[in-house]
């Protein structure tokens, strides 16, 4: 998990380095909040895919216990008692 977390705050802030190195000159102030905030997106987005996955594994038990098969009972036929002619 905190692999997938350092590689996606990583990702996200060279996306956004790049978007602002077009328009202005950053400073070392800038490229550091840039990192901070890349951080904690990154953190926000690592939980919420667990969560999802979370329920996706519980989801795909319930589809499994709900598929099961029902054991039916098999009946018995009736007896019918028929008068004996004597």
């Amino acid at each position: 998990m905190k692999a997938k977390k350092k590689a996606l705050a990583e990702s996200i802030a060279t996306s956004v380095e790049t978007k602002i190195s077009e328009s202005i000159k950053q400073s070392k102030k800038a490229k550091k909040a840039i990192e901070k905030a890349a951080d904690k997106l990154a953190k926000k987005l690592v939980k919420l895919l667990a969560k999802e996955e979370k329920k996706h594994k519980a989801g795909e038990k319930a589809v499994k216990a709900t598929k099961k098969p029902k054991k039916v009972a098999a009946k018995k036929p009736k007896v019918v008692a028929k008068p004996v002619d004597a």
